[in-house]
């Protein structure tokens, strides 16, 4: 099986669009979205809309989880420009598509791999740790109880290798995680917002017959995306991240 491994679209369709036309290029047989699909970006009802008609199995992101949240926001632990686009997203969307956010799962296990959006650390949405160095991922490995898995959050393609004497970071290539009594962590990167100085699409594939993940990276239309984030008045420093890739 090649999965497809997605995460944090953030109402990006230009980049969701040419991420997953790239993994069909990676004759992948199943893709899985791990999370934020919504957020940030100016096209959150045809990313949803997306992602449901090409059957992506997908994870509740924090982003998804404050747009299906029916409070204000004054709770969120967010900045102000944050806020103010999860409460902009909510009044694009359809309520079928909030419940559908409402409903996605917090984890996944499939085929001997977990899944999850940010940390195995918690899983039910109370808050979202970060995966960012030795120390955040320990907190996660405790938790991982197979050989691999995947998450997002952070927008930087990582691998995380945990053996006995310690974590190994290092940024996502092409590799066989095949190592005896060793767990993996593999963050594919950002499809509609890297913040790894690389403006380019980001996700992976992994195939489970080889054990082998690939980071693809695909250009899309970048200033298509940032015009709409202007348009529709959103921060437009939202727009001038895209093209730095930060």
């Amino acid at each position: 099986m090649r999965y497809g491994i997605i995460s944090d679209i953030h109402s990006n369709i230009e980049a969701l669009t040419a991420s997953y036309e790239g993994l069909l290029k990676c004759n992948c047989d199943k893709i899985i979205s791990l999370g934020d699909i919504v957020g940030y970006g100016p096209s959150p009802s045809a990313c949803i809309d997306f992602v449901r008609k090409h059957n992506i199995q997908s994870l509740k992101g924090n982003h998804d989880a404050y747009t299906a949240d029916t409070s204000d926001g004054k709770d969120w632990n967010v900045q102000d420009y944050v806020r103010n686009s999860i409460l902009w997203t909510r009044t694009m969307l359809h309520k079928d598509q909030i419940e559908w956010l409402r409903q996605l799962p917090y984890a996944l296990k499939l085929d001997n791999l977990q899944f999850v959006h940010a940390s195995m650390e918690t899983m039910d949405g109370e808050y979202w740790p970060y995966v960012l160095d030795q120390k955040t991922a320990l907190f996660h490995f405790y938790l991982q109880e197979t050989d691999i898995a995947f998450c997002g959050h952070i927008h930087i393609p990582l691998l995380f290798t945990y053996r006995k004497g310690g974590i190994v970071m290092e940024m996502l290539k092409e590799k066989e995680l095949c190592e005896a009594n060793v767990k993996y962590l593999v963050n594919p990167g950002a499809v509609g917002q890297p913040r790894d100085s690389d403006w380019r699409s980001s996700s992976a594939v992994y195939d489970s017959s080889t054990r082998k993940v690939i980071p693809v990276r695909v250009e899309y239309d970048v200033a298509a995306t940032q015009e709409k984030i202007r348009q529709a008045g959103l921060p437009v420093a939202l727009a001038e991240r895209l093209s730095r890739g930060c």
